[in-house]
């Protein structure tokens, strides 16, 4: 009696599935429990042992995979005496297969094993250490081929990569059971958050950045200067796309008890400005600005021109959020007007925009709320213009005031669904 006839045949099946299912357990146990930091309190031998044999039960895993599919393939074909004219019949049970033991080997496995992964984990250890044990053979020659055909190559576990999601998931469960308090909570999640993110959708736009112009009066720029809040200061020469360097007030202040502020100019104290591309990453930043000793960086676009500055405090409010001192005003978000109306700042980041509001606004080379209207429109609205956006999540938006074909403000009407959500947020805050 052959496999794919009788009895025999849909046993190998069930068991190929059930192996696989176990065995995706087994994994996604092991990774959440990495990747959650409690291993250490674990069996060591039985962790010691896991991590040796995890590319082969993923191996097994493989296996099991192709075999279950060749069965119930040949299965399907000898039941309903399939003939050529009958391949596009195979081809969509092959692709229903394939949703289907991708459901069985990642999705099922990890929401069954999310709540008590250490449970789960033990009760499935000794399937995994058999299955690891028979393949581990496998492992180890490919490892020794790879070395042999690759210069660079080095001998390693093959252990899955973490996503983002994964850790978000750790870190909202851990939230929920009291083991994460929310400042540490928003501190990982905002970590999380920069990583691809641009220095443009953190930097203060150019329009609204302070400059000085060095051509200015002497005088009036250091009064410019210390009337202002900053400690840092770019300086430019008649044009902001001309940056001369930066002024660091603690310089002028030293200089001007030196020798006097009589004495002092702008040029003299001014240090070489630190220039990044606009879509160089937070990360990479934070990195540039550590390496060469600056906490400003001046940001330009692809042709050169300057499109805004970015400080290490900037960088770190991604983290933590608002940091303000005694000097900084309170940061509103938004005014509310009504239940479903609220004003909010025309350059509000469409990230922040969608965090506050629960939507999911995106738009290629978009960053601020303001930039998504026009975007829209196709057209810089005059003030007084009675224009309206409506997204997809029909959330209505109103140029509210209009500068220099600038939007300063912008009205926002939410839709019942979204009111709901924002009042259970507020609340919670409360």
């Amino acid at each position: 009696m052959s496999l794919n006839s009788g009895p025999i045949g849909w046993i190998v099946i069930v068991l190929a599935l059930l192996g696989v299912y176990f065995l995706s357990i087994s994994i996604a146990a092991f990774t959440l429990l990495k990747t959650a930091g409690t291993l250490k309190k674990m069996n060591a031998e039985k962790v010691t042992k896991f991590t040796k044999y995890t590319s082969a039960v993923r191996l097994a895993v493989t296996f099991l995979v192709i075999i279950g599919t060749t069965m119930i393939t040949l299965k399907c074909w000898n039941l309903y005496d399939m003939g050529l004219k009958s391949i596009g019949y195979l081809l969509v049970i092959n692709y229903l297969m394939t949703c289907s033991l991708y459901l069985l080997g990642r999705v099922l496995p990890s929401r069954t094993v999310s709540a008590h992964p250490e449970a789960f984990f033990n009760r499935t250890y000794f399937l995994a250490l058999l299955f690891g044990k028979l393949l581990y053979p496998c492992i180890w020659l490919w490892n020794k081929i790879s070395l042999k055909l690759t210069v660079k190559a080095r001998q390693e576990d093959l252990a899955p990569r973490t996503s983002w999601k994964t850790i978000i998931d750790i870190i909202t469960h851990e939230k929920e059971n009291g083991e994460l308090n929310s400042g540490a909570f928003e501190m990982i999640e905002g970590v999380i958050s920069m990583h691809g993110k641009m220095a443009r959708e953190v930097m203060v736009a150019r329009t609204d950045a302070f400059m000085i112009d060095i051509q200015n009066d002497n005088d009036r720029n250091i009064d410019a200067i210390l009337q202002m809040p900053y400690s840092r200061v770019p300086i430019f020469n008649e044009d902001k796309d001309n940056i001369l360097g930066v002024v660091h007030i603690k310089n002028l202040l030293r200089a001007a008890r030196k020798d006097g502020f009589e004495h002092v100019t702008i040029r003299r104290v001014m240090r070489p400005a630190l220039f990044i591309p606009e879509t160089m990453t937070i990360d990479e930043v934070m990195l540039e600005m550590k390496k060469t000793q600056n906490q400003m960086a001046i940001l330009f676009d692809e042709y050169g021109g300057v499109v805004g500055l970015v400080t290490l405090e900037d960088l770190l409010e991604e983290i933590v959020g608002e940091i303000e001192d005694e000097s900084d005003h309170p940061n509103q978000i938004y005014h509310k007007v009504s239940d479903n109306e609220f004003i909010v700042q025309g350059k509000l980041a469409l990230d922040d925009f969608n965090d506050e509001f629960g939507t999911t606004l995106r738009m290629n080379e978009v960053d601020t709320i303001a930039g998504y209207i026009i975007a829209q429109l196709g057209v810089i609205p005059d003030n007084g213009d009675q224009v309206e956006v409506e997204t997809d999540e029909k959330v209505v938006l109103m140029p509210e005031t209009i500068d220099d074909s600038r939007i300063k403000k912008v009205r926002v009407i939410l839709p019942p669904s979204l009111v709901i959500a924002h009042v259970r947020k507020e609340k919670s805050l409360n």
